[in-house]
C-alpha cells in the first residue's frame, strides 16, 4: 500500500514532467536514487553516507532545476476538478473559423499569433494587452494582425468562444535549439507553451508557415486541414468535457509512465523504508512498582529504580520509538510469597509490537516480605521556635500519650513515635492544637482505619519579673 500511494503520486508527478526541459536532470536523480538503495541493500556504508550527505544539497538543486515545473504542476493539480460541467458542443465553429483565419493570414504573409487557453492558469506568464471580450470572427482577427493596426506585434487571448485580450506580450523560450527558422513571435509561442498547458497557433509572417506550439514543443504544420485536426483534439481534450479530471489524466499517459512510477517508488521504499538490518540501542527505563505501600513488599536499598534495557528492531522502527513513553511495570498487590524474585521481561515493558526486548541489566529484581508487629508506643511531641518574652512552657500533653502502631520486625527497634513539630513562636496561652503523627511507611505504619491526627495540649505561664 506504501509503494501504491507513492507510485500514484509520482505517475502523476512524471506526467506533468515527461515534456519538461529538465527531464535529464530527473533521469540523474532517479540514478542516484539507484545507487543509494545498492548502498544499503549490499552494505556499502561510505557510499550511503555520502549520498546521505550530500541529500540536501541534492534536494536544492532539485528545487532550483524543477522550480518552474513545480509550479506548473502546482497550478495544474489547483485546476482538477472531480466533476465535470456542460459547456457549448460548438467545437467545428469555433475551430473553423480559427482554421480559416489563419490560412488567409498565411496566404496573405501576415504574421498571427492565437492562444488558445487550456486548463491552466496562464495569468502569471502573459503581461500587458488590451481587455477585448469579443467573439471570435475572422475579421476581427485580420483587423487584429494587420500591420497598420495597434498591438498587432502582440498575441491574442481566447478562450475557446471569445477574444479575451489582444496585444499580449507572452514568455520568451530559452530553448533556441528547438526554434528553427522560427523568430520571435516563434520564441515566444514556445515560451508560453513551456509554462502552461495552452496551445498557441503562429503564422510566420516572413514564409507563411503555420505552427503550433504545445507542451514546450514547436511544430511546422503541413497544410490547413493540419491546424484544424489540432484544434479539433485540443477543444476536445480541454473544452469539451469542461473538466481536468483525473480520470483525463491517467487516459492520456502511457504504460512506460506507470513503470517508472513504479520503479521509483520502489527505489524509494528500499532506501528508507526497507528493514534492511537490524538495529540495536539501549536505554534507561525506569521502574515503577505499583501499589507499594499497600503491599507486605520493602525495597531493599540495593535494589535498582531503573534499568538498562537493549533493544531490536529496524531503523523504521526506532524512528517512531519514544523512550520516554516506555515503562518497566510491577503490580505487587497479587504478590504472596515471602522472598519475591520479579523477572524483567515483555510482560512487564509496554514496547511498540515491531521493537523486541534483547538484553536488560539487572534481569531480575529481589524483594523482601515485610513481617509487621502491633506495638503500643508512647507519643513524644517536638517542638520549634521559642515561645515570646514573658511566658514559658508549663507542659506539652498528647492526647493518646500512646499509639498502636504496626512495626517491621526486621527493622531497627523503635521506643516512641514522634508527631510533628510544635511551632512555639506565637503561642502565648492555652492551645490545643491537632498534630499528625511522623510514621516510615518502610518500617512503621498505623493499623487500618486509625487516625494519624492526635491532639497536643499546650500549656502555658507567665514568667515572673
Amino acid at each position: 500500500m506504501d509503494i501504491f500511494i507513492i507510485s500514484s503520486f509520482l505517475y502523476i508527478v512524471l506526467n506533468l514532467l515527461r515534456k519538461s526541459a529538465s527531464r535529464r536532470s530527473l533521469f540523474s536523480l532517479f540514478l542516484i536514487l539507484v545507487v543509494y538503495a545498492l548502498a544499503r541493500l549490499t552494505g556499502m556504508y561510505l557510499t550511503e553516507l555520502l549520498i546521505e550527505g550530500l541529500f540536501i544539497i541534492i534536494l536544492i538543486g532539485f528545487i532550483v532545476v524543477f522550480q518552474s515545473d513545480i509550479r506548473r504542476i502546482i497550478d495544474s493539480v489547483g485546476n482538477w476538478r472531480f466533476f465535470t460541467k456542460s459547456v457549448p458542443d460548438s467545437s467545428d465553429m469555433e475551430t473553423s473559423v480559427i482554421t480559416e483565419a489563419v490560412a488567409k493570414m498565411a496566404d496573405q504573409r501576415m504574421g498571427a499569433l492565437i492562444v488558445l487557453k487550456g486548463r491552466e492558469d496562464w495569468d502569471r506568464h502573459v503581461h500587458g494587452g488590451i481587455e477585448l471580450d469579443g467573439k471570435i470572427t475572422i475579421p476581427l482577427l485580420h483587423s487584429i494582425f494587420n500591420t497598420k493596426a495597434p498591438g498587432h506585434d502582440g498575441a491574442v487571448l481566447s478562450d475557446g468562444q471569445r477574444i479575451l485580450k489582444f496585444g499580449v506580450h507572452l514568455p520568451l523560450s530559452t530553448n533556441l535549439n528547438k526554434l528553427s527558422r522560427g523568430g520571435t513571435r516563434h520564441t515566444a509561442a514556445l515560451g508560453l507553451s513551456e509554462k502552461c498547458d495552452a496551445l498557441v497557433v503562429v503564422v510566420s509572417e516572413e514564409r507563411g508557415a503555420i505552427s503550433i506550439a504545445l507542451n514546450g514543443q514547436l511544430k511546422e504544420l503541413e497544410s490547413h486541414s493540419d491546424l484544424k485536426k489540432h484544434l479539433d483534439d485540443f477543444w476536445a481534450k480541454h473544452y469539451k468535457t469542461g473538466s481536468a479530471s483525473i480520470k483525463q489524466l491517467g487516459e492520456s499517459r502511457s504504460m512506460k509512465t506507470a513503470l517508472a512510477a513504479g520503479s521509483l517508488a520502489f527505489l524509494l521504499w528500499l532506501s528508507f523504508a526497507y528493514p534492511s538490518e537490524t538495529v540495536y540501542r539501549t536505554y534507561d527505563i525506569p521502574i515503577e512498582y505499583s501499589n507499594l505501600e499497600s503491599s507486605d513488599y520493602a525495597l531493599q536499598d540495593t535494589v535498582p529504580l531503573q534499568a538498562r534495557v537493549t533493544l531490536t528492531g529496524s531503523e523504521q522502527a526506532f524512528r517512531n520509538f519514544d523512550p520516554s513513553e516506555v515503562l518497566i511495570s510491577f503490580d505487587l498487590t497479587s504478590e504472596d510469597t515471602d522472598d519475591l524474585t520479579l523477572d524483567i521481561d515483555n510482560d512487564n515493558l509496554n514496547l511498540p509490537s515491531d521493537l523486541n526486548l534483547y538484553a536488560v541489566d539487572p534481569a531480575t529484581l529481589n524483594l523482601r516480605k515485610r513481617h509487621f508487629v502491633a506495638t503500643e508506643l508512647p507519643v513524644k511531641v517536638p517542638t520549634t521556635g521559642t515561645i515570646a518574652d514573658g511566658f514559658e512552657v508549663e507542659s506539652i500533653d498528647p492526647f493518646p500519650t500512646f499509639v498502636t502502631v504496626l512495626v517491621d520486625t526486621a527493622a531497627a527497634s523503635i521506643d516512641s513515635v514522634l508527631t510533628e513539630p510544635v511551632d512555639l513562636n506565637e503561642i502565648q496561652e492555652q492551645a490545643i492544637q491537632q498534630i499528625p503523627l511522623q510514621l516510615d511507611g518502610n518500617t512503621s505504619r498505623l493499623p487500618e482505619n486509625s487516625s494519624p491526627v492526635i491532639n497536643v495540649t499546650i500549656n502555658v505561664r507567665k514568667t515572673q519579673s
